[in-house]
Parts: structure tokens; C-alpha cells; sequence
């Protein structure tokens, strides 16, 4: 393995050089010209630029020297320097959106350092600065300002979101924070924002990272952002279009996740958030506990950090499932349209979920040339869950209607049944309460620096990532009507937002036909049987090694300012799942002369928290009876056989990576050209059943893939801005997919399992996008995007195994049929973005407004998408995730120290999976909005009160199969309200 690593360096090491050959003669050519020229005839500028007061860096302040092309942008410590700057006495600018334009004139000495420091106050509108009135904190404009200049600066395509001010942020998590951005819809897991879709993209082509080094998620390659708390940023980027320094593997974009440095403020510094609320549906309480302390030490030589955050909610969720089929027990004509519901449960949830995040960093600054940190972060997701299920089996002992001289009514329209209303006799009820805990964790260790020698600079990260999604021990039962208990249930499906049931006895005639009894109000112990206990551990854990080395060096080429970008980088990760479940069962407790167990045993005696109307009432189950009652019966537990073996695998990959790119000024702007070469090694290894017991598998494969990108980024003006890029990316598929288990089914000849050998799927993209950065922080964007998608992966039944890997002495399993997940049609994603924001502040004079009316602003932005990708089957569908409208629109105030916001987010219907070509169609979920509102006080600089209401018009998650009427999932959550407390010292 270790051989065919350095096999692996060696050959992208050769090829990252091969690219320095074409670059580094000119360059070095230039450079020697350079280094002539700063010797003799040129100096530097360098500085620090904060805000008015001085209290805060400004980050992604553009300074220039005017007549000259050349630029240089404030880092996150607002300090910036011009190389080679020309010699004499020159006008310096710097630029900052919301920010009156800071202009002053600065001696230029050959061979020396010129300093300087700026502050730049508020850009109001005013006519003249004697009319400039500071009227108190405006954490909206200035977040809004600030995403907007690191967004103006960037020399490639990003949208970005900041905190509110120092210490705050407005969403709990990192998805819920994005949600806002134009192109990115979020989906929802319980009405909380957990993945994101940008630009139509489905969510496991989005990359994530921290502080630039891309992470593994606890999901795998799908960006499960709901882990992450929003209180660990000090701004989140959504990069669109990919550079040949960002990894291959960002086919859609990268969500980079910026933490708080001590370095980052001017001496000590700190912040506290406290929440408290509640939940409108079931009342649970919620609350938000954070905050951070700073400070720097020895002259500013060192700086500490520390933070720590917790939010957590108590919850419950009214949840209905319909499973829709065309019936084969239908053989009336007309039966081919036809479509039933051979299912329908109630899922009832009480949940408790929390957000838990950790984060320290160490910063060390011997001098400006030299800055190294050692950063950790932990972020814990955990969802503790209660589940009552209760499900009605509708078709379960269901025979076809030309057969049947006694119908039971599933699917029968002799009965007068329809899809959507009728009645059914003798229905089997099936019930599992259930106890779950899961964790998602990630914890990420950074050791870096960023250097100077002579005229290069260099950039370096040692990185460790520690990924989990740990699963219980859960707690399962499940119980099943007995035959001379099964009710009769009245379905009435109409109600798209209440599919309905009411429950009677069943009455068995003399002629053994069925009618409806007495009416049954509620499920009793007597109800059910016992059918097992179950519990249940899982572990998927993923540890990554990255190592990166970023060379920068700026040159005049062709006469023109020059930064040139050399890096290389190794990724090393290792995906390990394993499961174990025990068992107890009927037979170990009746041969031990122990009575089987009811629900009664661990049943409480308090009402429904939710809203759904049942048509029947229930029993919730109690967390500790459940324990209770499985310590009692532990010793009768067995090892539920093949589940470990058929649960364990374990998935290696090895990505090495060179890079090389030149960014170019011009007077209007700059080029941005590179090209990024890939290696990437997959093993993957488990354990299958041939059918003489569970033998080790182990399969591997590789591949080199060329990544070249171009970024045009035009200054028309001042103001004015045009972007456009052509970027490749490549998403390779998830570890679970890439795993070699396999089940195998000798009686159906069928195969099932993951697929190692299935490629990544690949992009090339365009984006055309117009920047307008106005007077006074307004902002109009309009942009076109174009990605070209080849081998998109889609979830197949291959005609042929085609591998003798599983065969035996006498059985040839290579034609089995194989269901699995493997490279695709072709297809493609484009849409239109348009995003706006405006204050009336820069107008209030102008138009003889009172001053309080200057406060109203508008945001808003529009993506309108289509994507279409070829099934295996030949049909032409759009992505997964993929919406064709989104929107977002926002009113807000800000005025005296008060500030508000209510927003609408919406996103049209989106494609959740594949059908299987029948009627009942494709599975969707439904076009849903979301209301929220959030207001604030500050008493000062360092005390504000707040109130925030999320989901106010409590709007539901639909999801559907085929037909909007035909409803397969609907939840509703409920509204949130919490107030709370911020300090700032």
C-alpha cells in the first residue's frame, strides 16, 4: 500500500513540475527584471485597515495605487502590502462596500516600507461629512457590507455570509445560514436545515471546508452541514466556481467555513449569546448558550482563542406515510391506471436534538513574514429520538379480486373503493416504539503558517479529521396484531395535509364475509403481540491525513503585475463501518418460562403533544420503562447472526494532488489561469457470504484526472463588475457506494452491494455573472451558469453481474442480476441568478425623507434552474435536489440601535428519487416556503436583547409519488420563539 502511495506522490509530484516547466522559465526571466526593479527603483506599502473606531479589521478592502493596475486585498487582520510599488509621491485608495472611499498621498522610497494605517467610517448617503450622524450599531449593514467586499475582491466567483457584528450570527447552523444566499436551497430533517443544493446541484456534489482545507462530513462525501454550528464562523463562503487551488473534488462548489483567530480583533475581545424559548408545537423548550474569548499577548506576537457553543431543542413531529403500488390483487378492468395505498402508518416523534461545538486556536506572529496556528474544532450533532409508529398493513392478506367470493376491500372498486377513500376489513396492525440516539461528530486539528522568504510566499497545512456517526444502543420493539384483533379501518385520502383513518371492530358474518363493528377509539396492549426487542450499535468513522504546500510569487510577466501559484497536496482517508445488533425473541423467553412482554409494560399515561387528527388515541412509551424492561430481559438477548459481518466494511482513498496558476492584473481587472492534476487510489474491503460462511473481499481501483480552469474578472468601472470562468470538477462517489458488500440471493439470481469500480462523475462549467456594487452598500447582481455533466451515477439493476469474484465449485453467480449504483447518461444544469439589496439610506436626503424612514431595506434574490440527466431505463429527468424556482425576499429596519428582518425563503418542487417506471411514478418532494422574523435591540456597544421567530406560517414538508394527490410523507414541526441575550467587551 505504502509503495504504491509513493508510486502515486511521485507521479503527481512529476506532473505538478511538468506544469512549473512551462511557467517558471518566464518567470524567472521576470522576476530577475523584478527584483532589478525593486532594488533600484521601487518600495512597498503596507498597512492595516479597521473600521472607524478602530474596534474592527476590515477583510477584503481592495487598496491601490491609482494609475497602476496593481492591487492588493486586506486579510482577516486587515493588513495588506503593495510589492514593487512605484517610487515617488502617489495618490493611495482604498476601496470598502458601505465605506466612504479612503484616499490619501504616500511618499513611495526605492528599497523601503512605506506604512500606513486607515480608518474608514460608514458610507451614509450624506452630502458632505459634517452631515454624517452616527445613530447606533448596525450589525445587518455592516454583516451585509462585509460579505460584500470579501465577495467584490475575491478573483473568482463566491457568494458569502457574515456574522451580524462581532460574536453574532443569525442561524443556528451553518445550512440555516447559507439558506439566505442566492442559488442555495436547503433540505429540511425535521424542519432543520441539513443539506444544501447549489445551483440545482444535488447536495453530495458541495464540498466542505474549514478555514480553506476541505473536511469529510460524518455522512460521507454529502455535505451534512446541520452538524455544524453557525457560532464557530466568523463567515461562511459558498465558492461557485472552482480554481485549480481547490481540490478536484468540488464539482458544484466548496462551503468554506472561516473561524475566528485572535488575531482577527485588536487586543482582548469577547462575546456571549444566551437564548431561552420554546416550540408551538408540543411546547418543548429551546435554548442558545455561546460565546468566545480573545486576546493577544507579547506585543501581538501571540494570540489565544477560545469558544464554545450549545444549542439544543426539545421537539415533536406529526409525520404520516402512504405506500402507493399498482396492485396486483386488481384484476378489474382498468387496473393498469390504477394506483393503491397498500400501507399507511403514523410516525409521532418526540425528539431532543442539540448542537454542541468546540474550538481553540493558537497564533504565533514572530514578525510580519512569519505567522503560524495550531487551530481544533469539535462539532456534535446528537438526536435522542422517541418514535410511536403505528401502521396499517393494508394489503396483507390481500387476494385478487376475480378469486375472491369474500373481499376484504383492498383494492377493489367493486366495494365502491377508491385510491383515496373506501374501507378495508381484518386490517393487520403493525406497531414499533422505539428509542434512538445518534451522534455526528467532527473533529479537525490544523497545524499551519503562512511565510515569507525573499519574493516568495508560502502557505502550509498539516490537517487530522476525525469523522463519526455513532448510532445507539437503540432501543427496539416490535408488536403485531393478533388475527382475532384486526380492525377495520375507513381511509379518507382527499386531505392532502390529513390522510385520515377511523377504526372499528371487525365483524366476521356467518357466511364468513366482514362488516363494521363498533367504533374503536384508541390502541390497547391487548391490540398487539409481541414480535422482538432489538438493539442496536453502529460506528462509521472516517479519519483524514491531509498535507498542503501553497507557493505564491509575485513577478511582472510581459510587463503586467504577476502573482504566480504553485501547490501540492496528499489526502489520506479511511472510511470503517461497523454494526452489532442483540435480539430477544418469543421463543428464548417462552423456553425460559418467562411470560412475553406488552406494551403496557413501559406505557405512559400522558396525552398527545401534536396536532395530526389520529382518528384514534394511543399510549406514548416511556425511555426509561423501555430500558427497564430490556435490563430485565438482557440475559435471554442473542447476537442477531450476519448482521456484523453484512454491516462491516471498510474503505481507503488516497488523492494526490499538484497545481499551477497565474493570476494577472490588468488595468480592468485581472485573469486567473491554472490547471490541477489529480491521482486517486480507492481499496475498499468486507466481508461476503459465498455461501460456504463470511470471507474477506478486497478490490481496488485508480485513476488520474485534469483539472484546467480560466477566471475573467472585469472591472467596467468603480462599481461595476463582470465575471466569467470555464472550471471543471469531478465528484467521486461516496465511501458506502465504493464499499464490495454484497448480498447475494441464489433463489431471485439476484446480487446486491456497492460498486468500486463506479467513476466519478464529471463537469465542465461556465458562469457569466454582472456585479453592481453601489453607492451606500446597494448591490444588483445577474448571472447565467452551464454545467455540462458526463457519467452522472444513478441507483441501476445491471442485466449482469459480470465478475466470477462470488462464483463457487458448481454455481455461476456472474449472471445474476445486479442492483447497484454505477456511472450513467449524460446532462446538464443551467439557470439565471439575480440578487438585489438596497437601504433607502443613500436616498432619505435626497428625497426629504425623516430620518427614521432612512432605516427600510429590501433584499432579495431569484435562481431560476433546469437540469435534466439520462436514467439507465432512457429517460430524461431533472438532478435530485434540483428546484427550478428559488427565492429568497427580505424586509428589514435599522434604525436607533433597533434592528429587524423578515424574510420568505421558497424553493418550487425537487426530485427526491427514481420510481420504478410504473405509474405510481417518481418520488418529489412538494414546493414549501418558510417565514421568519427576527428583531433586535442594542442598549450600547455591548448589550443588545433580541427575539427570533423561525417558521412562522408552521408550512409542512410534503413529499409525493408521481401525482401531487398521491401524498407518500407528510411532517409538520411546529414554530420556534426564543429571546435572548448578547454581550460584547
Amino acid at each position: 500500500m505504502l509503495t504504491k502511495q509513493f508510486k502515486s506522490a511521485l507521479m503527481c509530484g512529476a506532473a505538478c513540475m511538468g506544469l512549473g516547466v512551462v511557467a517558471i522559465p518566464t518567470a524567472s526571466w521576470a522576476d530577475d527584471a523584478a527584483s532589478t526593479v525593486v532594488a533600484a527603483d521601487a518600495g512597498q506599502v503596507s498597512g492595516v485597515v479597521t473600521d472607524a473606531d478602530g474596534r474592527s479589521y476590515l477583510v477584503g478592502a481592495e487598496v491601490r495605487i491609482d494609475g497602476y493596475s496593481q492591487v492588493a486585498v486586506t486579510d482577516r487582520e486587515g493588513r495588506f502590502t503593495l510589492q514593487r510599488a512605484p517610487v515617488g509621491r502617489h495618490t493611495l485608495s482604498i476601496a470598502y462596500v458601505g465605506r466612504v472611499t479612503h484616499r490619501m498621498e504616500v511618499d513611495i522610497a526605492a528599497g523601503a516600507v512605506t506604512p500606513v494605517n486607515a480608518a474608514l467610517s460608514i458610507d451614509t448617503g450624506a452630502s458632505s461629512v459634517a452631515d454624517v450622524v452616527v445613530t447606533a450599531s448596525r450589525p445587518m449593514a455592516e454583516s451585509e457590507a462585509a460579505a460584500l467586499q470579501i465577495q467584490r475582491s475575491s478573483t473568482s466567483l463566491v457568494n458569502v455570509v457574515a456574522a451580524d457584528a462581532i460574536g453574532r450570527f443569525p442561524d443556528q447552523n451553518i445550512a440555516a445560514a447559507l439558506s439566505r444566499l442566492p442559488g442555495i436551497a436547503v433540505e429540511r430533517d425535521q424542519g432543520q436545515e441539513r443539506y444544501v443544493n447549489l445551483r440545482g446541484a444535488p447536495s453530495r456534489w458541495t464540498t466542505i471546508a474549514f478555514d480553506g482545507v476541505n473536511v469529510i462530513s460524518p455522512s460521507g462525501r454529502t455535505a451534512r452541514l446541520d452538524t455544524i454550528p453557525a457560532a464557530i464562523a466568523s463567515s461562511v463562503q459558498a465558492r461557485k466556481a472552482v480554481t485549480a487551488a481547490m481540490p478536484g473534488e468540488t464539482l458544484a462548489g466548496n462551503i468554506n467555513i472561516i473561524t475566528r483567530s485572535a488575531f482577527d480583533y485588536p487586543g482582548l475581545m469577547a462575546a456571549a449569546d444566551l437564548g431561552l424559548g420554546y416550540n408551538d408545537l408540543g411546547g418543548g423548550a429551546q435554548y442558545n448558550v455561546g460565546g468566545f474569548i480573545s486576546n493577544t499577548f507579547a506585543d501581538g506576537r501571540f494570540g489565544v482563542l477560545l469558544s464554545a457553543s450549545r444549542y439544543e431543542r426539545e421537539m415533536v413531529t406529526d409525520n404520516f406515510e402512504t405506500d402507493w403500488e399498482v396492485a396486483s390483487e386488481d384484476r378489474e378492468p382498468g387496473a393498469e391506471t390504477r394506483t393503491w395505498a397498500d400501507a399507511h402508518q403514523n410516525k409521532l416523534y418526540r425528539l431532543t436534538r442539540s448542537n454542541t461545538a468546540y474550538s481553540g486556536r493558537l497564533d504565533y506572529r514572530p514578525s510580519d513574514d512569519h505567522r503560524f496556528f495550531l487551530s481544533s474544532i469539535y462539532t456534535e450533532f446528537t438526536d435522542d429520538e422517541m418514535r410511536n409508529a403505528h401502521e396499517f398493513d393494508f394489503d396483507d392478506g390481500a387476494v385478487r379480486t376475480d378469486r375472491a367470493a369474500i373481499t376484504r376491500g383492498y383494492a377493489d372498486v367493486r366495494t365502491g373503493n377508491t385510491a383515496q377513500q373506501g374501507t378495508i376489513y381484518n386490517v393487520d396492525l403493525d406497531s414499533t416504539l422505539n428509542i434512538g440516539h445518534t451522534t455526528q461528530s467532527i473533529f479537525t486539528t490544523t497545524l499551519g503558517g503562512d511565510q515569507r522568504f525573499g519574493g516568495w510566499n508560502a502557505s502550509w497545512r498539516l490537517n487530522y479529521t476525525d469523522a463519526k456517526s455513532e448510532g445507539g444502543p437503540g432501543f427496539n420493539s416490535t408488536w403485531k396484531s393478533p388475527s382475532n384483533r384486526r380492525p377495520t379501518v375507513v381511509y379518507d385520502f382527499t386531505d392532502r395535509e390529513n390522510h385520515g383513518v377511523r377504526l372499528y371492530d371487525t365483524v366476521v358474518n356467518p357466511d364468513g364475509s366482514f362488516s363494521r363493528g363498533d367504533i374503536k377509539r384508541s390502541l390497547d396492549p391487548q391490540d398487539y403481540n409481541f414480535v422482538n426487542l432489538r438493539s442496536t450499535t453502529s460506528l462509521a468513522q472516517t479519519e483524514a491525513y491531509t498535507a498542503r504546500l501553497d507557493l505564491t510569487r509575485d513577478v511582472d510577466l510581459f510587463g503586467l503585475p504577476t502573482e504566480l501559484a504553485f501547490g501540492f497536496q496528499y489526502d489520506n482517508r479511511t472510511k470503517e463501518n461497523t454494526t452489532s445488533r442483540l435480539d430477544i425473541l418469543p421463543g428464548a423467553l417462552t423456553a425460559a418460562g418467562i411470560a412475553l412482554p406488552t406494551t403496557d409494560d413501559f406505557a405512559l399515561n400522558k396525552p398527545y403533544k401534536g396536532a395530526l387528527p389520529l382518528g384514534y388515541a394511543f399510549r406514548y412509551h416511556s425511555k426509561q420503562g423501555a430500558w427497564d424492561l430490556w435490563n430485565r430481559l438482557a440475559p435471554h438477548a442473542v447476537v442477531a447472526p450476519g448482521v456484523a459481518e453484512d454491516g462491516y466494511y471498510k474503505v481507503s482513498e488516497a488523492v494526490t494532488a499538484g497545481y499551477a496558476m497565474a493570476t494577472t492584473y490588468f488595468d480592468w481587472g485581472n485573469l486567473v489561469a491554472g490547471v490541477r492534476l489529480e491521482h486517486t487510489e480507492n481499496t475498499g474491503e468486507a466481508l461476503v457470504d459465498k455461501g460456504q460462511g463470511y470471507q474477506p473481499l478486497e478490490v481496488s481501483d485508480d485513476n488520474v484526472q485534469a483539472f484546467p480552469s480560466l477566471h475573467l474578472n472585469w472591472d467596467i468601472n468603480d462599481e461595476m463588475k463582470l465575471r466569467l470562468s470555464a472550471n471543471t470538477g469531478a465528484a467521486r462517489p461516496d465511501y458506502t457506494d465504493l464499499r464490495p458488500n454484497f448480498s447475494i440471493n441464489d433463489e431471485d439470481l439476484e446480487i446486491s452491494g456497492g460498486n468500486p469500480s463506479a467513476g466519478p462523475e464529471k463537469s465542465i462549467g461556465f458562469d457569466a455573472y454582472f456585479e453592481w456594487y453601489r453607492p451606500g452598500g446597494a448591490f444588483l447582481s445577474v448571472g447565467a451558469y452551464y454545467k455540462d455533466l458526463r457519467d452522472v451515477l444513478f441507483d441501476i439493476e445491471q442485466v449482469r453481474f459480470g465478475s466470477d469474484v462470488l462464483n463457487q465449485p458448481g454455481l455461476d453467480r456472474s449472471d445474476y442480476a445486479f442492483f447497484t449504483i454505477d456511472n450513467g447518461g449524460d446532462g446538464f444544469i443551467r439557470g439565471l441568478e439575480f440578487s438585489y439589496s438596497q437601504t433607502l439610506e443613500p436616498y432619505a436626503e435626497r428625497l426629504g425623507l425623516p430620518d427614521w424612514a432612512s432605516g427600510f431595506g429590501v433584499r432579495a434574490n431569484l435562481t431560476l434552474n433546469e437540469s435534466e440527466a439520462t436514467t439507465p431505463d432512457g429517460r430524461k429527468v431533472g438532478l435530485p435536489g434540483a428546484s427550478d424556482v428559488i427565492y429568497n425576499a427580505a424586509l428589514s429596519y435599522e434604525r436607533y440601535g433597533f434592528s429587524s428582518r423578515i424574510s420568505w425563503q421558497h424553493r418550487s418542487e425537487w426530485l427526491d428519487g427514481l420510481g420504478d417506471g410504473d405509474i405510481v411514478g417518481d418520488s418529489y418532494w412538494d414546493e414549501v416556503g418558510r417565514l421568519d422574523f427576527k428583531a433586535s435591540y442594542a442598549f450600547n456597544d455591548n448589550a443588545e436583547v433580541y427575539f427570533d421567530a423561525n417558521n412562522l406560517l408552521n408550512e409542512p414538508g410534503i413529499r409525493y409519488q408521481g401525482e401531487t394527490w398521491r401524498v407518500s410523507e407528510f411532517e409538520r414541526f411546529g414554530a420556534r420563539y426564543m429571546i435572548g441575550l448578547r454581550l460584547n467587551f
